[in-house]
């Protein structure tokens, strides 16, 4: 399909509609061809991956109370 830059501005949502059916459309000014509106392929997303060795280094247990306590303690005497 071709459609002028005034129609392609009436016609988004159609044009859009058409790119993604699998249609080209050739927008043009002037008379003459500035850009092609086409459909994007659609690709499945990646499959989710587990990064084990981030999972291996995880995070690191903090100290418990007690002996933060008693730390903090210790530092007065």
């Amino acid at each position: 399909m071709i459609a002028s830059v005034r129609v392609a501005k009436a016609r988004l949502s159609e044009l859009l509609d058409r790119a993604a059916a699998g249609e080209e459309v050739v927008i043009t000014s002037g008379g003459r061809p500035k850009a092609k509106l086409v459909g994007l392929a659609m690709s499945a997303p990646p499959p989710f991956r587990v990064n084990r060795a981030l999972l291996r280094g995880g995070p690191k247990k903090a100290p418990r109370a007690e002996v933060l306590v008693r730390g903090e303690r210790d530092a007065r005497d």
